[in-house]
């Protein structure tokens, strides 16, 4: 019998900040190094397997759940967020998958790219005057709360029969971490949101103690959502397997930055060091040669071979029962240039703002625009994307 498999990824969690998660970190868990530094390339890199999804910002690959499907799976995605829209290919594979947003669809009177729109929305002002009218706070509180996304999740995977496979993704992880007194003051959100824009624009930067107060708020909201995840795993029919990840972390003025923004193209380890937990994957937990960093490229193929599917050949990540990838790759696109990094035993290496062309299979990638619909330009600006792209 093919055992069920829950995949539940949370956005922005960093690493460093796992001890947060009480129920999360009482399992064996490992570094995972994000493919990419913002949601959605991250997330298609994540369920295919590939760099060229990740570098393209959309699923170009088979992706686990047509894998899992084609097995006999009933795949189910919930994931409240424009950057998992069906139109990036997300929806590959599912019998069921939301995104609890409206979508232009194929209108062409809605899907028109204004280069006008991205040529001034790569302007400090812009963006500050954007997030100003359209706080973070009013964006969170526009989807699911990840109370009632849990309960449908419970609910549509109970109603089910096995095997299934369920991808949720969590919101209440992003910034401003709440909503309403629990979330970052809107003047302070915005402040640290435009530090490192450049002496031209620059405000002062936050205080230690308003630095100390982002950190507070984000550990209770990662606290907030690992009760959701506990409950979750609790209240499922069966005994389904489970990984928990990230797509990404954030920047807490390490650097002079502050959360993840994609137009910066950062690759630093408080982006793409993430929590990687598995449960119920005998193979995952005997492996011999086990990494403590582990490419979140590895999962797929890790989760294929755990139900005795071999990865298809245009996967580039490595099962875990196999030792995992040797080296590490996160790429960084926006619009036609990428940041790399490259992580391995010899350390790291970064190449910023770079002309990237990805070969492999016969396939040639490289860096570029996403066409969109208006209203999921609109959903991903309101997201703090403010150039969709």
């Amino acid at each position: 019998m093919m055992k069920d498999i829950v995949l539940v990824t949370a956005d922005s969690v960093r690493h460093d900040h796992f001890d947060s998660m009480e129920f999360l970190s009482s399992f064996d868990s490992r570094v995972g190094i994000t493919p990419a530094h913002y949601t959605r390339p991250s997330l298609a890199g994540l369920l295919s397997s590939s760099l060229v999804s990740a570098l393209q910002s959309r699923v170009e690959e088979r992706s686990l759940a047509e894998v899992l499907a084609a097995e006999g799976y009933t795949c189910i995605g919930l994931t409240p967020t424009p950057q998992a829209d069906a139109a990036f290919g997300f929806d590959a594979g599912f019998d069921e998958y939301e995104t609890f947003t409206e979508g232009g669809g194929e209108n062409p009177f809605k899907n028109r790219r204004s280069r006008v729109r991205e040529y001034f929305g790569g302007f400090v002002p812009v963006r500050r005057l954007y997030r100003r009218l359209v706080p973070m706070e009013a964006v969170l509180s526009s989807i699911p709360s990840d109370e009632e996304l849990i309960d449908v999740a419970i609910e549509r995977f109970n109603d089910t029969s096995g095997p299934r496979f369920l991808w949720i993704h969590l919101m209440e992880s992003h910034r401003p971490y709440g909503v309403g007194d629990e979330a970052i003051p809107k003047a302070l959100d915005r402040k640290a949101g435009a530090a490192g824009d450049g002496r031209l624009f620059s405000t002062p930067a936050p205080s230690d103690e308003e630095i100390e107060m982002i950190d507070r708020t984000y550990r209770d909201a990662l606290s907030r959502v690992d009760r959701q995840i506990e409950r979750l795993l609790s209240d499922l029919d069966g005994d389904p397997a489970f990984v928990f990840t990230a797509d990404h972390g954030d920047e807490f003025g390490e650097e002079g930055y502050f959360y993840h923004q994609g137009f910066r193209r950062r690759v630093v380890d408080p982006i793409v060091e993430v929590p990687l937990v598995f449960s119920g994957f005998d193979a995952v937990e005997n492996a011999e040669g086990d990494r403590d960093r582990v490419s979140l490229l590895d999962v797929a193929p890790t989760l294929a071979e755990s139900v005795g599917v071999e990865p298809p050949v245009g996967w580039h990540g490595t099962s875990i029962s196999e030792g995992g990838s040797e080296t590490m790759i996160t790429v960084a696109p926006w619009h036609e240039k990428a940041t790399v990094g490259i992580r391995s035993d010899l350390g790291t290496l970064i190449a910023r703002d770079a002309d990237v062309t990805l070969d492999s299979g016969g396939r040639r990638a490289e860096a570029e625009r996403a066409e969109t619909s208006e209203e999921i330009e609109r959903r991903l600006r309101e997201l703090g994307y403010v150039d969709a792209g």
